[in-house]
């Protein structure tokens, strides 16, 4: 496959590319061909080429991203086709669209791990070093196949083991066959990779701007397989691993005391002339701030989910489900009238924030208390994992308001469940809700059942916004929750991959 061929060259040319931040960049004299395992560390010091996630499945097809009439009526630039066929599941014209890049920008990871595997045997370096580089390949393979197989693939269920999965690529060869393996197969390699990633013994260890999170480390491996596990339903596992990884680091950021607004506003003025203050999250500091991303102290692996649109529009669903006054995330991180920043003259509409175009989306210290809260409510210690979530609360809500606001409380396990997962869906907005609402209805427990709709024009290759406005439905259990592949890959494979089923 053509884009396959290119990336070894992309991966040799990281050698005389790897970021300043690095305390010893490569020399203008060092070889493409490694030839210590210190030339291999480059490939794992490139955070600038492994950091960014830029899923728009996981942006735009989940139930926190918000495809409104009126945004488009005010200015359907924001609305161009491409974001309103992936927030209404197109399977048909969005395979051939240019704009399904995340399939190959996942697979430069995937064998920038291979090669590390293929040259670790003739390189020189102590057997400590090879094996801590072995486990991390391992752990970089493994990420983006959970990645790809949770967007591409139907989600995790036996019903669903004999589905197609993805290429298995355990090599740096190109003469191999692209057919897709079963889902089971692709399963039973990421754990088998994550199970040889979990035997890596290293400190999340804290640098000068922060913690090494671009590095794997203990912790960091942990937590994803806090992450994996709670995807399968292995509550006990998941719940497990979190907790070791809160064992190695468990700071928090205190939204009381350590987030403020960006002293830097921007006034708007709509067409009736009313003038509108936007203040942003300190976060914001411009497109690519790598220091203030690396000083995000919960933070267990530096990987980012990027929007090349820059407005992550909330949904109408998501915003209520914030308590407006006392959330300290919601003061943040919904940058209210940001409608005016994005072109609107009329329509005023808040944007979700983080680190301007970027979210968190590696493993964090918050997401590990709320798998581990999760688990021990599903597990039957719902009081425990009420306890648990508390522990974040207690610094993303307002320290002025009464204890009962700030601290969640529960009746039954039931209660206990819906309260976590709602606080999980506040914390982790975009970055884990569509994977979420996946294992949601496969999980065989009614109540997490999620039918996602949305009211807008008709969308095919256009948007059809001389019809009336209609229900767009992503029903339980629905096929499209596999993703489609991008056209022009399965093309280049001769039709050896073939795209889902619909």
């Amino acid at each position: 496959m053509k884009i396959f061929n290119y990336i070894l060259l992309a991966i040799l040319l990281v050698f005389t590319s790897c970021d300043d931040y690095l305390n010893e960049p490569p020399s203008k004299s060092d070889s493409i061909d490694p030839q210590t395992t210190a030339d291999l560390e480059f490939l794992l010091n490139s955070y600038s080429s492994n950091q960014s996630e830029k899923n728009k499945d996981f942006i735009n097809c989940s139930d926190d991203y918000g495809l409104i009439k009126d945004i488009y009526d005010d200015n359907n630039a924001v609305y161009n086709i491409t974001p309103a066929q992936y927030a209404t599941w197109d399977v048909e014209y969005l395979p051939v669209t240019e704009d399904r890049g995340y399939f190959s920008s996942e697979w430069p990871k995937v064998f920038s791990a291979n090669f590390i595997l293929h040259k670790l045997p003739d390189v020189s370096g102590t057997e400590a070093e090879k094996a801590a580089l072995k486990q991390e390949a391992h752990f970089l393979r493994a990420y983006s196949y959970v990645n790809m197989v949770n967007t591409y693939c139907l989600p995790y269920a036996a019903e669903n083991m004999d589905e197609m999965g993805l290429p298995i690529k355990n090599s740096t060869s190109f003469d191999v066959s692209y057919e897709r393996a079963s889902l089971q197969a692709t399963w039973d390699f990421i754990i088998a990779d994550l199970e040889e990633a979990l035997k890596l013994d290293r400190e999340l260890e804290l640098v000068s701007a922060g913690y090494r999170s671009w590095r794997a480390s203990t912790a960091s491996v942990n937590a994803f397989a806090a992450r994996v596990y709670l995807i399968m339903g292995n509550y006990a596992k998941a719940q497990s691993h979190a907790q070791k990884a809160l064992d190695e680091h468990d700071e928090l950021v205190d939204y009381n005391t350590e987030m403020s607004y960006d002293p830097i506003t921007e006034d708007y003025t709509d067409e009736d002339g009313n003038t509108y203050t936007v203040q942003y999250p300190i976060t914001r500091a411009g497109q690519g701030a790598t220091d203030l991303r690396m000083e995000w102290k919960e933070l267990y692996y530096f990987r980012f989910m990027e929007n090349d649109w820059w407005w992550y529009i909330p949904s109408q669903e998501l915003l209520d489900a914030y308590d407006q006054t006392n959330d300290l995330r919601y003061k943040y991180h919904m940058v209210e009238h940001y409608s005016f920043n994005r072109g609107l003259t009329k329509f005023d509409y808040p944007g979700y924030m983080f680190f301007f175009d970027a979210i968190p989306s590696g493993p964090t210290v918050a997401e590990m208390l709320l798998v581990k809260a999760e688990c021990q409510a599903r597990l039957g210690q719902w009081n425990d994992g009420i306890t648990t979530a508390n522990r974040l609360r207690v610094v993303r809500m307002d320290n002025t308001a009464d204890p009962s606001v700030i601290n969640l409380s529960a009746t039954d396990q039931d209660d206990a469940i819906a309260k976590i997962l709602e606080e999980r869906r506040r914390e982790l907005p975009y970055t884990q809700r569509f994977s979420d609402v996946r294992r949601f209805n496969y999980n065989n427990y009614p109540a997490d059942d999620v039918v996602i709709t949305r009211e807008f024009y008709p969308v095919s290759s256009v948007i059809e916004s001389s019809q009336p406005v209609t229900t767009h439905v992503l029903d339980k259990k629905s096929r499209k929750y596999a993703r489609p592949l991008p056209q022009q890959d399965i093309n280049l494979t001769l039709g050896a991959m073939k795209q889902n089923t619909y």
